[in-house]
């Protein structure tokens, strides 16, 4: 059976919490329209436009994860009868794809309800984003894999190449740029707490 797509599960989770387009779109300072559209998988949204509709709908931004799993809401617990495994395959990780922003996401843990998060991000040549500030404060270390990332912590910025890597805390990062000229970014993030 198909997982919902991203525009599904705002919908459901704007329903299960009682919010009207209008309300949401009042929420984010982003349009009805534009939510309405969404919504129905007519256009995708950039990060930011993706981070501010999470932050309204009190869940993580990895809750629009593309997987075959129900989403889970932050801080839920557990209650599956299924025996759970601490082992995710490479073919069965969670994905979110952000192709206006030319970034993309790949859980690396099991699910969304622990003391951490891991994730691996991509991003193509001449893309990045800006990051906003998250709803609580962080510690967050970044790994590259390959290519170059830029990594603008408030008034710096550093380039890390394949192998370099980065702590810091979450309320410096203001921004994340592939630097490779034909080279993707990409990286491993562990964040704690979980509010991404």
């Amino acid at each position: 059976m198909p997982s919902d797509s991203m525009g599904d599960r705002i919908k459901k989770r704007r329903a299960e919490i009682g919010l009207s387009l209008r309300e949401l779109a009042d929420k984010t300072d982003l349009t009805a329209s534009f939510i309405s559209q969404v919504e129905r998988n007519q256009t995708k949204p950039s990060i930011d436009s993706l981070r501010r509709v999470a932050e309204a709908l009190g869940v993580s931004i990895l809750f629009f994860l593309d997987d075959h799993a129900p989403p889970r809401p932050m801080l839920a617990k557990r209650v599956s009868s299924l025996k759970y495994s601490p082992v995710v395959r490479a073919n069965a990780r969670s994905r979110l794809i952000l192709p206006v922003s030319g970034l993309a996401y790949e859980l690396l843990v099991p699910d969304l309800a622990r003391q951490m998060e891991a994730f691996s991000g991509r991003l193509s040549p001449h893309t990045g984003n800006v990051a906003r500030r998250l709803r609580a404060p962080t510690e967050e270390l970044i790994y590259v894999l390959s290519g170059a990332l830029r990594v603008g912590l408030e008034d710096e910025e550093h380039i890390l190449y394949r192998g370099d890597s980065i702590y810091f805390e979450g309320t410096a990062l203001q921004k994340l740029e592939c630097a490779s000229p034909d080279e993707d970014a990409v990286w491993i993030s562990v964040i704690t707490p979980p509010v991404f």
